[in-house]
């Protein structure tokens, strides 16, 4: 039998983002339409929800967040999905502060691995936006680069921290 997932959609001010959880993990926040989608989630599993446990702290995070709150959200378990090296990368998103930046070549250093690329690779895959902060790396320069639901919304992230960067 299939696992299913609850699903909630979440209006938010640059676009709708995706909601998917199970009982125990939350496996994603992706925006409509951006790079990855429901990553290894098949559309059958889905079921769309009025309320859920996990969701419903996603929401108020999000609602805080968009609101110019400062919340530290991490005590949701994440779904254990991605390779080891995606995994140590995410973790390491999870440790930029709010309103902060680093650099791919930053992360890549503190690694220790040898290629900035395959850092932004995995940062590209992060399957929890805005809560696991990927917005907040940028390239070297402190330049805008890539964001997997398009620049112009780590761009709109970014700006709604106060975070300057090189366009």
């Amino acid at each position: 039998m299939q696992k299913k997932y609850a699903k909630m959609l979440y209006s938010s001010p640059i676009g709708f983002l995706s909601l998917v959880a199970d009982d125990h993990y939350l496996y994603g926040i992706w925006f409509q339409g951006q790079s990855n989608f429901e990553r290894g989630l098949v559309e059958d599993s889905l079921e769309e929800v009025k309320s859920h446990a996990i969701l419903d702290q996603v929401i108020f995070y999000l609602d805080a967040y968009f609101k110019g709150e400062i919340q530290d959200l991490f005590q949701l378990s994440l779904a254990p999905i991605g390779t080891e090296f995606e995994k140590r990368v995410w973790t390491y998103l999870q440790g930029i502060p709010y309103g902060q930046t680093v650099t791919y070549g930053q992360i890549a250093q503190e690694l220790q691995v040898l290629s900035a690329q395959a850092i932004g690779g995995a940062v590209g895959r992060n399957p929890w936006s805005i809560l696991v902060p990927c917005h907040r790396v940028l390239g070297k320069g402190n330049r805008l680069t890539g964001y997997a639901a398009g620049v112009e919304k780590k761009a709109w992230l970014l700006a709604h921290e106060g975070i300057h960067f090189q366009e």
